[in-house]
């Protein structure tokens, strides 16, 4: 009689060959594979979860680069087509295009399938079968976020207080288009690139945009086919958490540009690019700089020679940005975007007001009028937003309104005022912006805007206290001096006298 011990050994022996059983009955007849190639005798086949193999085709067998197929499990004959579409597998971005073979960027790698579209381009989006072996579409209707933008509509009447910064501008870029022989014969070619830079809110991604609607309007003046082309990126948006991705990301915004500037002008546009070009080294836990800003470079070096590829950066943080970029060649001309002053702001305002209806006390004025006695208020040395002040010495500076002031600013306490004025007329009151409206608008985003310390930038630092305006913002945030907010303040000591 067996023991114990021995039934146990015979149980499992058993159970391990029931498993076996069991497995190879679940397992499908047959393995599905997708067509990568077509000979005269034979298939390439990409076999899912098995990797590739070629095998004879079977006589009178029509097959064509991805197609799908089912193989028998023993010997990988091919059986014939299969019942099922090709499924999709990971999206990817081209990369590179040589005939029937893509470079393409997948899941933080680089590498070469088949592909069974045609008409790829790089920077198209698209997708591969599950085995990852094979290119099988083309996102239709997907717009990349590297793709060229229709020009905008933004002439420059459209931009007020900056006809300086205007002017620099068509020197430097739109004369060597509308006056080609003459610069030709000086060897002058427009700028390679140029750096706008300022507070925000001040009107630098306005200006790009302007940049290449007045270029495009040069060339149909001229009779150009193609008048132009635009390519906007956000900094950020280049930046991929795998490594290689943000240099090919380059490469492909800089391909395409290259690609349709054929006598046509193209305006690549990167906003907020202290975020993509930062001084190479400052990384704490990561040096992906030391790469990316090269990458950049070598793009510069290699635009065409036309001139007709115009690089526009555009920062709030031009400081940090590598000197290596900003020097001629390749970022040529530097440009500061500041502040409106009382002139700029009147023309801003005015712009805003335009076709606006106008109620109690400016009905009947013109725009530029209403506009000249807002910017007195708003400029008014009396209309202190924050005291600067030290445990020590008390009061160190005060930053008034001028310091907060910029083109978004005024075009928000006009949408605020309308907003106000809307409110009463749907209430039954008298219709019309009143002045009393603008008033509270400018105290609103003034208010708002004073919550935000951050929002005092290097220059404004340097407009109240000269020189020593950025030891002062050093010490303010480390606490050595207080921003004590004076329209809070104030706000506080009527309400206690209210009280």
């Amino acid at each position: 009689m067996p023991s114990r011990e021995e039934e146990l050994k015979e149980a499992r022996t058993t159970i391990l060959l029931l498993q076996e059983e069991l497995e190879r009955l679940s397992q499908p007849p047959y393995l599905s594979a997708t067509v990568l190639g077509v000979g005269e005798k034979t298939a390439r086949l990409a076999v899912d979860g098995a990797g590739f193999c070629e095998t004879p085709l079977p006589q009178g067998a029509h097959l064509k680069r991805g197609d799908r197929v089912v193989l028998s499990k023993q010997n990988f004959a091919l059986i014939g087509p299969s019942e099922f579409p090709i499924a999709g597998g990971p999206l990817a971005v081209v990369d590179e295009v040589n005939g029937d073979r893509i470079r393409i960027q997948s899941e933080g790698s680089s590498r070469l399938v088949f592909s069974a579209v045609e008409g790829l381009k790089a920077g198209d989006e698209v997708l591969l079968d599950h085995t990852g072996s094979l290119l099988v579409e083309k996102i239709a209707g997907q717009k990349t976020k590297y793709s060229l933008e229709d020009i905008p509509h933004a002439p420059w009447e459209e931009i007020g207080g900056l006809e300086g910064i205007i002017d620099q501008i068509k020197r430097e870029i739109e004369d060597p288009f509308r006056h080609r022989e003459i610069y030709a014969r000086y060897g002058r070619k427009p700028v390679k690139g140029i750096l706008l830079y300022g507070p925000p809110g001040c009107g630098k991604t306005m200006i790009g945009k302007s940049i290449a609607y007045s270029l495009a309007q040069i060339v149909r003046q001229e009779g150009g086919e193609d008048h132009g082309h635009f390519i906007r990126v956000n900094g950020p948006e280049i930046l991929d958490k795998y490594v290689g991705n943000t240099e090919a990301n380059i490469r492909r915004i800089y391909g395409a540009a290259r690609e349709i500037s054929n006598g046509a002008p193209v305006v690549v546009f990167i906003d907020e690019a202290e975020s993509l070009l930062k001084t190479r080294g400052t990384g704490i836990s990561t040096d992906v700089y030391d790469s990316i800003v090269p990458q950049f470079l070598a793009e510069m070096n290699g635009m065409n020679d036309e001139g007709n590829v115009i690089t526009v950066l555009a920062t709030n943080r031009e400081d940090v940005i590598d000197p290596a970029v900003l020097r001629n060649e390749r970022i040529d001309r530097k440009i500061k975007v500041p502040r409106p002053d009382e002139h700029g702001a009147q023309e801003i305002i005015a712009l805003y007001l335009k076709e606006k209806p106008l109620g109690e006390g400016i009905k009947g004025k013109s725009v530029e009028e209403v506009a000249d006695q807002l910017v007195r208020d708003i400029y008014s040395p009396s209309l202190i937003v924050y005291n600067l002040t030290s445990p020590q010495q008390g009061v160190v500076g005060k930053f008034t309104a001028r310091n907060f002031v910029s083109g978004a600013m005024l075009r928000g306490i006009i949408d605020r005022a309308c907003g106000y004025a809307i409110e009463r007329e749907l209430s039954q009151g008298s219709p019309g912006v009143s002045y009393a409206d603008l008033q509270q608008a400018t105290h609103q985003e003034l208010l708002d805007q004073s919550y935000l310390t951050q929002s005092l930038v290097r220059e404004d630092w340097e407009d109240v206290f000269g020189a020593q305006g950025r030891n002062y913002q050093a010490a303010t945030t480390r606490g050595i001096l207080v921003l004590e907010n004076m329209l809070v303040k104030a706000g506080e000591n009527l309400s206690s006298k209210q009280n």
